[in-house]
């Protein structure tokens, strides 16, 4: 997984130069995954746009939750659960050509999960978000945001029958923007 980010990464900074008026954003996460178990993650975004209104795709994958309680009946000690999302969105960046330039932005996620002893399916979620960028208006910026994921997914066990589970929740990420 790991592999997939740094690769991912090195294509969007390799053609960021093409992206006039957009950036790449590489960061740290830490957020709700399922049922109130933080992870920490690391993801990447791609923006494409203009001084104001930006075009946003990322990709954040977190480490595995351990021990999730998902059905009643199921054991959790051995319930572990990998959570991947990606978002599509847009994002408005408020005051062009200060240092300090605060942003909020909006869109769909769509959340990978799988779970060690409930097999869980991909679901299509909602995402908003609210933070800041640092720097100059070109070059190498720092970013923070606060990011609220939400996501319903179906879970099955063999003798416990289905159900939806909410994946994600409120979320912090800290990192670097390239912006042209």
């Amino acid at each position: 997984m790991r592999k997939v980010f740094l690769m991912m990464a090195a294509c969007c900074v390799l053609a960021s130069p093409a992206l006039a008026g957009g950036g790449v954003d590489l960061y740290g996460a830490y957020g709700d995954v399922v049922d109130g178990e933080y992870e920490l993650g690391i993801g990447a975004r791609v923006s494409l746009g203009g001084t104001h209104w930006m075009f946003d795709f990322g990709a954040t994958g977190f480490q595995t939750a351990e021990g999730v309680s998902v059905f009643d009946d199921v054991p959790s000690e051995d319930n572990d659960v990998k959570y991947r999302v990606f978002d599509l969105g847009l994002r408005y960046l408020f005051y062009d050509g200060h240092k300090v330039r605060p942003y909020l932005g909006a869109g769909l996620s769509y959340a990978q999960v799988s779970a060690t002893m409930v097999r869980m399916d991909s679901g299509l979620g909602l995402y908003g978000m609210a933070g800041l960028r640092i720097g100059k208006s070109r070059g190498i910026n720092f970013m923070a945001e606060l990011i609220y994921r939400w996501a319903e997914v179906q879970a099955r066990y063999a003798l416990a029958g289905e159900r939806d589970v909410t994946v994600g929740g409120l979320g912090f990420q800290v990192g670097v923007s390239f912006v042209y």
